[in-house]
């Protein structure tokens, strides 16, 4: 069942494609009429083929484009043309229509050729190959397109995939012989790029352990220099120890040697304190004998007491 297109919402313009006038004989005569067969489409795809019969033209013309609206169809395209070559029948007409590739034009004649640029169809061949009524041949286009399928469609119907319908060309097998010794020549290509590659790989890493000997002896250098600086610091630490040991012990020394020295002169100053102190109880024996002496002498002379005062004063 086909699917009603609501002519309405579309943009459609038109085309008197045959007018004629015909007769109909009645007991009272013949009533003459005009039968006017229009298209209309909107060049987007849809397109339609109407006839009206009126005793005046314009009302014809009304007719058949208002029956040509009710029998529009989608046209099924693939980018500018259609998908496939069909024959449209209709009467004694035959219309033969092929797929033109892009650029191609619309290489048609009389209605046929309305027919494909109202439905937008911009690259395509056509041949009529039965009568030459402008009629016939219109409708017998729409019948040729009416019976177009796309590739998708054809799938959906016969529930098989696009390589089942298509097939498989015969420059399909070439096609692969090509990209098998293709394959093969590029596998070999790249089996020399791997041994490049696993020879590069090797340089590098003997280059690498060669530098990292290198670093490593650097490293050993680094450390046993730091070595020998901690041995030496710790050694001058030890000696500055000993130094400072060596030093603590002569400040004792003279520590000691102060406290002996204030010993001594304390001594001295003792054996000072003492030799006046005896010197001063001499002096006061002396002093003593010589008075004794005196008042043993009073009887004596002057003589004697001059003798006995050059006597104190030889002890003095």
């Amino acid at each position: 069942m086909l699917k009603t297109i609501d002519a309405s919402k579309l943009e459609l313009k038109e085309a008197i494609v045959n007018i004629r006038r015909v007769a109909k004989t009645v007991k009272g005569g013949r009533n003459m009429r005009f039968s006017v067969t229009v298209v209309v489409g909107d060049g987007e795809g849809h397109v339609g083929v109407g006839l009206g019969k009126a005793r005046e033209i314009p009302e014809g013309v009304r007719k058949a484009i208002e029956d040509a609206k009710k029998k529009l169809i989608l046209v099924p395209m693939v980018g500018t043309t259609i998908p496939h070559r069909i024959l449209g029948v209709f009467g004694a007409g035959r219309v033969l229509l092929m797929p033109g590739s892009e650029g191609t034009g619309v290489i048609a004649g009389s209605s046929v050729r309305t027919v494909l640029e109202l439905a937008g169809v911009k690259d395509i061949r056509a041949k009529s190959i039965g009568s030459n009524n402008a009629g016939n041949m219109a409708y017998a286009t729409i019948e040729g397109l009416k019976g177009l399928k796309t590739l998708a469609e054809v799938s959906r119907l016969r529930g098989k995939t696009r390589e089942e319908i298509l097939g498989q060309p015969a420059w399909v097998e070439k096609v692969k012989k090509v990209d098998e010794n293709t394959e093969a020549a590029v596998e070999e290509v790249i089996e020399e790029i791997a041994e490049e590659v696993i020879a590069e790989e090797v340089i590098e890493e003997i280059a690498e352990e060669v530098i990292a000997e290198e670093i490593a002896e650097e490293v050993i250098e680094e450390i046993a220099e730091e070595v020998i600086e901690e041995i030496a610091e710790e050694v001058i630490e030890e000696i500055a120890e000993e130094v400072i040991e060596e030093e603590a012990i002569e400040e004792i020394a003279e520590e000691v040697i102060e406290e002996i020295a204030e010993e001594v002169i304390a001594e001295e100053a003792i054996e000072e304190i003492a030799e006046e102190a005896i010197a001063e109880e001499i002096a006061e024996e002396a002093i003593e004998a010589a008075e004794e002496a005196a008042e043993e002498a009073e009887e004596e002379t002057t003589e004697a007491i001059e003798e006995a005062e050059g006597d104190e004063n030889g002890e003095d």
